[in-house]
């Protein structure tokens, strides 16, 4: 399984809408799809404030 944070279903809105973000890039972030200072930042957030779990392997 893929490296990942997974967040309660609305949570991915919720993210982008506080941050400022898209929807695509608060899932891209939480995918691991990207590792920019932002997308450490997004998921920071998901799993310090949204209760984010992360899952996967390396």
């Amino acid at each position: 399984m893929k490296r990942r944070i997974v967040v309660d279903r609305g949570r991915v809105n919720d993210i982008a809408h506080v941050l400022n973000l898209t929807r695509e890039t608060v899932s891209r972030s939480l995918n691991y799809q990207s590792n920019s200072m932002l997308a450490r930042k997004v998921r920071f957030v998901a799993k310090s404030q949204y209760d984010g779990v992360e899952v996967g392997k390396d």
